[in-house]
């Protein structure tokens, strides 16, 4: 929705869910210049998804790169 390569039926809030004409998909479909577009826009979106997934678990583990800085429960 960011890269305005669909435009949504009616005029939904940003929160909404979207709706989309089926006819309008299937004719954009057919575009081989338009497919190119919203495959690296999905591919360029997952790869920054995935670059601060990376980021946040690497900071996470700096906080706790050991395992003894938790308590430990002594055997009974």
């Amino acid at each position: 929705m960011n890269a305005r390569l669909l435009k949504p039926l009616g005029n939904p809030s940003q929160n909404s869910i979207k709706f989309f004409a089926t006819d309008d998909v299937l004719e954009l479909a057919k575009d081989r210049a338009w497919l190119v577009k919203v495959t690296n826009t999905i591919s360029q979106h997952w790869q920054h998804q995935n670059a601060k997934n990376l980021r946040q678990v690497a900071g996470s583990l700096d906080g706790h790169s050991s395992t003894t800085d938790f308590p430990v429960l002594a055997a009974r």
